[in-house]
């Protein structure tokens, strides 16, 4: 049997009161190595760049690194659950709106302020 992925332990999962489901997306080529707990937004060619990076709304949370550098990239992303936000990451020099926060509940993604001890 061949190992297909193994467990990543981090803080960006908060609790289990929201299911925790995933999707497969694809990622703009030019948005560089992403890491897991990258919040993505879909552009207006239907593939995922960081949040923030554009006029676009935040809607999935990457699941696993990606390097979209040169190419675009298959990644899979929460499109669910309850996350920290302090673990979670944007574009540079962007912060997280209430207008984002509000779209990505609506999404089905929950973020939860601080993080488990």
């Amino acid at each position: 049997m061949a190992l297909v992925e193994t467990a990543v332990m981090d803080n960006i999962i908060a609790t289990n009161a929201h299911p925790l489901t995933a999707q497969t997306v694809i990622v703009a080529s030019g948005e560089g190595k992403l890491t897991r707990g990258t919040i993505l937004a879909r552009n207006s060619s239907n593939k995922f760049q960081i949040a923030g990076t554009a006029s676009t709304t935040p809607e999935v949370i990457l699941a696993t690194d990606v390097d979209a550098t040169s190419a675009d990239a298959v990644a899979e992303a929460y499109n669910s659950g309850d996350f920290f936000e302090n673990y979670l990451t944007v574009g540079n020099s962007y912060t997280l709106t209430e207008a984002d926060r509000v779209a990505l509940k609506n999404a089905g993604i929950y973020l939860v302020a601080g993080a488990e001890a």
